[in-house]
Order: C-alpha cells, then sequence, then structure tokens
C-alpha cells in the first residue's frame, strides 16, 4: 500500500517538476498529518533519497524529485 503510493507520489512529482521548470511542490503540513498513508509514503520516498524536503521549520513540505527519484521514474 505504501510502495504503491510512494510510487504514486513520485510520478507526480516528476512530472511537477518538469511542468513547473523544477520547481518544488508545497504541502501544508496539518494536510499530511491527516492522512497516515500519505505521511509514510513521503517518508519512504525521503528516506530513500528519492525526494528533498527544503521546507524544514515551516508550515509546510516543500517536496522536489532528486536525480535519485528521476532514475527510479524512468527505469521502473
Amino acid at each position: 500500500e505504501v510502495n504503491k503510493l510512494s510510487d504514486m507520489l513520485l510520478q507526480s512529482l516528476y512530472d511537477y517538476h518538469f511542468a513547473n521548470n523544477g520547481g518544488s511542490y508545497t504541502l501544508p503540513k496539518a494536510m499530511l498529518n491527516a492522512d497516515v498513508n500519505s505521511k509514510a509514503a513521503i517518508e519512504h520516498l525521503i528516506e530513500n533519497e528519492y525526494a528533498v524536503d527544503s521546507g524544514q521549520g515551516s508550515d509546510n513540505l516543500v517536496l522536489a524529485i532528486t536525480p535519485k527519484g528521476m532514475d527510479y521514474i524512468t527505469n521502473k
């Protein structure tokens, strides 16, 4: 369940990256905390270095796909 969701989220980050000139996706942390599965999926992406969160210290998660995440998407 979490892996499937992680793959979907990573694909979304991949698409968002190219649609927005490499932009990061911003998500309110409160929204994330309301959904345990999404939270676990995003933590999985960050732990595996497929995505990074540059929103530490704020109320938002600021997610961007990493080169490792792009390789994963293009090779699956």
